[in-house]
């Protein structure tokens, strides 16, 4: 390998390391704290209730193509099942920190630095925003940082062939980018369960274990929930999703169905 070889490759290194740098703090500092703070929860085990489905989101880079996982490991650790499916699902096509925040912004400061433009620190946070902006309804598979940052070098005005130069280290980002997208997803199920008073602390401190049993108690109890729903409706004789008066045309004909709907006319005085 030339020397001249080895001189484009080092600033493409550079940026690797750099993505790594500000993603592991995220993952194994910000995130535990920001769990910690609120819920009081022991973040420890979080992390190793969410390690498989990270292994997955790592080797596969799909956010999407882990939410199977990731469901199963949030019900193990004492997450209701529609919060985790929900909470999951949505964290795969919003928010993510991987590829709406750390990565679209590493790539534009690299070539606003490549460029010698001289940003402030306002259009630095300005780029921060607008990264998040672009990402929102980005679908969570392989590449979806590439297109974030082409959407957001577009809205900044930096050259998006730039973009092309950062393709060979873009997929071994992109698998700790998906790692911090489901985390950051998996850690928002856990504070929304601990926060409405629906996580169950003895799954998540490793108390007990996670049984089909209980999860076939959690469709029963949504089953008689809609029950009772729907056994109150007929009591006031309505059904789900409609509503109903019984008044025959007769009644109707003889001006009773005023009476009968309860409305009652008074002359005027």
């Amino acid at each position: 390998m030339s020397n001249s070889d080895l001189t484009t490759l080092l600033p493409l290194v550079a940026v690797l390391l750099v993505a790594y740098a500000a993603m592991l703090p995220q993952l194994f500092v910000v995130q535990p704290l920001l769990l910690a703070g609120f819920t009081r929860l022991n973040p420890i085990y979080f992390l190793k209730a969410f390690w498989p489905a990270g292994v997955v989101a790592f080797t596969s880079e799909s956010s999407i193509g882990t939410i199977p996982v990731t469901v199963r490991q949030l019900r193990g650790a004492g997450v209701p099942g529609d919060v985790a499916s929900f909470v999951a699902s949505l964290g795969a096509n919003l928010g993510m920190p991987g590829c709406a925040g750390v990565w679209p912004v590493l790539l534009a400061v690299f070539a606003v630095n490549a460029q010698g433009l001289h940003y402030s620190v306002a259009q630095y946070l300005f780029l921060v925003v607008l990264a998040v902006l672009v990402s929102i309804g980005t679908v969570g598979v392989p590449g979806t940082a590439t297109i974030t940052a082409t959407s957001l070098f577009a809205a900044a005005g930096l050259p998006v062939p730039f973009i092309a130069i950062t393709q060979p280290i873009s997929q071994i980002a992109d698998m700790g980018r998906t790692a911090l997208n489901v985390a950051g997803a998996a850690n928002t199920a856990v504070i929304v369960a601990k926060t409405e008073n629906q996580l169950d602390e003895d799954l998540y401190y490793g108390r007990k274990e996670f049984t089909e049993d209980e999860e076939a108690e959690e469709v029963e109890a949504a089953e008689a929930a809609e029950n009772e729903e729907k056994s109150s409706l007929q009591k006031l004789g309505l059904s789900e999703g409609s509503v109903s008066l019984s008044i025959s045309p007769n009644d109707a004909l003889a001006g009773q169905g005023e009476d009968l709907c309860g409305i009652h006319a008074h002359p005027k005085q």
